[in-house]
């Protein structure tokens, strides 16, 4: 773990260097200053479907399909054909293939960089924003370096040591001593005796827990912003909701004339998807879609801004169909908007190997058209700064 932290103090120290030494091979790329990567976890491409058929019918479009640029991303961790959320989230933020559970190092367990604390580097503000713990795997792998997304305590210390100026998710007890309860439940996690919510509140950060504080919050005055609405996971209905966070972290970020990375994760959409749960699965993918409404309304007044949806892995094998099939399993009747009916299935509770959809839009997004390895995320958007 000190190899791991001197890795990223060096890296710090190291960011005037990055920033004059890279090739400059990209001129021919248009100027991007705002970047916000949507990850729908364990969303492929029949999550999609199902969510469309539900929400807007056979012949209608979410807002992640309505979108210029259509590609897909291989999945693969570098240890396993069948990855989990922290290689495969590893994969997008560093552009490193690693093993299944490792989260922001490399196969040898080195120190990888991400496209998020490049960002930093660049001078852009920088956020993260999940309906999942926040030191789950897909928010950590943007702003940590473990060797295991089990050590939940080191990555939520990381999230502050890293200057994440917006996290927005669960997980508060992550963030607390044992003998401590925050504004939830359950008492702290942490047995080295530090409460890091009151030690974010003293570099800067606004700590709210609740809809009411977070509905308070003025963006226009709030430069660094963590909000842990739980425990664990969000309950249902997510309170905030996945959009309304999106909004308040985007109107905070923007606030940098430099321009801003944002990772906004559907984290529960995989859930929903191991337990086999239509219904869950379906409302969190509208859910994240209508996350990423709020993603497309702000690219139509600020077109220098990267919008990308893809997901890190599919999860649950869930097919779709217009007349029952039970030659998958069980088939659960589902009706659209004009009363057609329509069918899921699922074919195992764990991940699949599958290529996820991905659509984007905005300055560069040309570049994720066709089949290409999910490292891509990290490179292509390195390349656009």
């Amino acid at each position: 773990m000190k190899n791991i932290l001197l890795s990223f103090i060096m890296f710090l120290f190291a960011g005037c260097e990055f920033q004059h030494s890279k090739k400059q091979t990209t001129d021919t790329l248009p100027r991007m200053q705002n970047t916000i990567l949507f990850i729908g976890d364990g969303m492929g491409y029949e999550q999609r479907k199902a969510a469309r058929w539900s929400s807007v019918g056979f012949d209608g479009a979410l807002a992640m399909d309505d979108m210029p640029i259509k590609g897909e991303l291989i999945t693969r961790s570098y240890d396993n054909p069948v990855t989990d959320s922290a290689a495969a989230a590893t994969a997008m933020a560093t552009g490193e293939k690693t093993n299944n559970g490792v989260i922001g190092l490399n196969y040898d367990l080195g120190f990888a960089a991400s496209i998020l604390e490049k960002a930093i580097l660049n001078g852009k503000s920088v956020g993260l924003v999940t309906t999942t713990q926040i030191t789950h795997a897909t928010p950590a792998s943007f702003a940590a370096h473990v060797e295991s997304r089990s050590f939940t305590s080191e990555i939520s210390e990381q999230l502050l040591i890293a200057g994440v100026d917006v996290l927005l998710g669960g997980g508060e007890s992550e963030f607390l001593p044992i003998e401590e309860i925050g504004c939830n439940q359950k008492n702290g996690k942490r047995t080295d005796n530090r409460n890091l919510i009151t030690e974010a509140i003293s570099i800067g950060y606004v700590y709210v827990c609740n809809l009411a504080e977070f509905d308070k919050i003025n963006p226009s005055t709030t430069f660094k912003l963590l909000g842990l609405f739980s425990d664990d996971g969000l309950i249902r209905p997510h309170s905030p909701s996945l959009a309304n966070m999106t909004k308040k972290a985007i109107d905070i970020l923007s606030q940098n004339t430099n321009g801003f990375f944002l990772m906004v994760e559907g984290g529960q959409i995989d859930w929903a998807s191991h337990a086999n749960n239509a219904r869950n699965t379906i409302q969190d993918t509208i859910d994240f879609d209508n996350a990423v409404k709020i993603g497309k309304q702000f690219y139509l007044n600020n077109q220098n801004s990267l919008i990308i949806v893809t997901a890190d892995h599919e999860t649950g094998g869930m097919r779709t169909y217009k007349a029952p099939n039970d030659t998958l399993g069980e088939s659960n009747l589902f009706i659209t908007p004009s009363g057609n009916n329509f069918y899921i299935s699922w074919s195992t509770k764990g991940h699949t190997s599958e290529n996820v959809p991905l659509t984007a839009i905005g300055p560069g997004s040309e570049l994720f058209r066709g089949t290409n390895d999910n490292t891509i995320i990290h490179n292509a958007i390195l390349n656009l700064f």
